[in-house]
């Protein structure tokens, strides 16, 4: 069994997606044994003024849907911000793109909203390789100072990293609040590195579906070199075990 804890619906403009309805993407999945996959809709991202709506035709979509777990985009910049994460227990966060700092004051009601109800927050670093990114639109990523500083100003909210480079993981995740899926770590035996460094119950799994090869995230676990319980994990416990906290 698979969690995974990071999938993308929708269109991006720089690229086509072969995997492009949602019905391709559970198809997929599940043929690489994952049984649950959290899953946003990328229309969220370019058109950060039009989040709600991005996210109300996506949760329409999988409502019926047990394979789906609907992942909001949530922009704190736009008004209702506060009043839209009442109704979730997590969110996802995209500061790149939608341009702003996580330690920008005028959030801190936001943020300590999100402290207080225990929402998990999943933190999208990037969603290419910046290598890759198209010349006349290159986005910057997320310091990492800027993010320790978030999470030690606040402790009680828990912090998932989508598409973290393996160095930008290993400094991260050494801090108690914050944990990472691995679809962006990349080395030789990848899980095997990365646990010499942070501890097993850090890491989570996640494909960057449909941007990566699915294929490739769960061979990061079948060639691991690491024992079946730690893999146990990763592939699941760890995931279940922040909701059962949030």
């Amino acid at each position: 069994m698979i969690i995974d804890v990071n999938v993308n619906y929708g269109i991006w403009p720089f690229r086509k997606f072969p995997i492009d309805s949602l019905k391709k993407i559970e198809k997929k999945l599940r043929k690489n044994k994952i049984l649950k996959s959290f899953i946003s809709n990328l229309g969220g991202v370019l058109n950060f003024q039009q989040v709600n709506e991005y996210n109300d035709e996506l949760r329409q979509k999988v409502k019926n849907n047990d394979f789906f777990y609907f992942l909001p985009i949530i922009n704190p910049v736009l008004s209702d911000a506060e009043e839209k994460i009442e109704e979730f227990e997590c969110i996802k966060i995209i500061p790149s793109y939608h341009y702003y700092s996580l330690n920008d004051k005028k959030f801190s009601s936001f943020f300590k909203k999100i402290a207080s109800k225990k929402i998990l927050i999943f933190l999208q670093m990037r969603y290419e390789d910046e290598r890759c990114h198209n010349p006349a639109f290159k986005v910057i990523s997320p310091e990492i100072e800027e993010i320790k500083k978030f999470a030690y100003n606040y402790p009680e909210i828990n912090i998932i990293l989508l598409c973290g480079y393996f160095n930008e993981i290993i400094q991260l995740c050494k801090i108690d609040n914050i944990y990472s899926d691995i679809s962006f770590a990349e080395h030789y035996k990848t899980l095997k590195y990365l646990l010499n460094e942070i501890s097993p119950n850090k890491i989570l799994f996640g494909s960057h579906t449909p941007f990566l090869y699915v294929e490739s995230e769960v061979a990061k676990l079948g060639y691991s070199d690491v024992e079946d319980e730690i893999i146990e994990k990763i592939r699941y416990r760890n995931i279940i075990k922040l909701l059962k906290r949030s």
